[in-house]
């Protein structure tokens, strides 16, 4: 499971494959390209999850009031993620955006966006 943690109010879309960050009235939109079978994006509060590991004896987790943690939730296996981060700015028409190549990690290099 993939996790960030935000300030920011979060709006999962309908498909589960995107989420709209806002903060500020400001916003961002996420996207999972080409997602796999299953792969979604959820939300939660920002607490230990059963599985995290235990702080050490007599340590205690920080409240964290109006933090989101937005995570992606995958069935077990092994994937090839890519997820787009794309801020709205203001003035711009969504067919302003362009989605950037996929370039294999292998074959990356300082110019592998060309």
């Amino acid at each position: 499971m993939w996790r960030m943690h935000t300030n920011a109010t979060v709006t999962i879309g309908s498909g589960g494959t995107s989420a709209t960050l806002a903060l500020d009235g400001q916003k961002l939109q996420m996207t999972i390209l080409n997602a796999p079978s299953g792969a979604v994006f959820t939300k939660g509060d920002a607490v230990r999850l059963s599985g995290d590991p235990a702080l050490p004896s007599g340590q205690t987790d920080q409240p964290n009031p109006g933090v989101t943690v937005l995570m992606i939730s995958l069935p077990a296996g092994q994937y090839s993620l890519q997820v787009l981060f794309n801020p709205q700015w203001p003035g711009l028409q969504s067919s302003n955006y362009v989605t950037p190549k996929s370039v294999p990690l292998s074959s990356w290099s300082l110019t592998s966006h060309n």
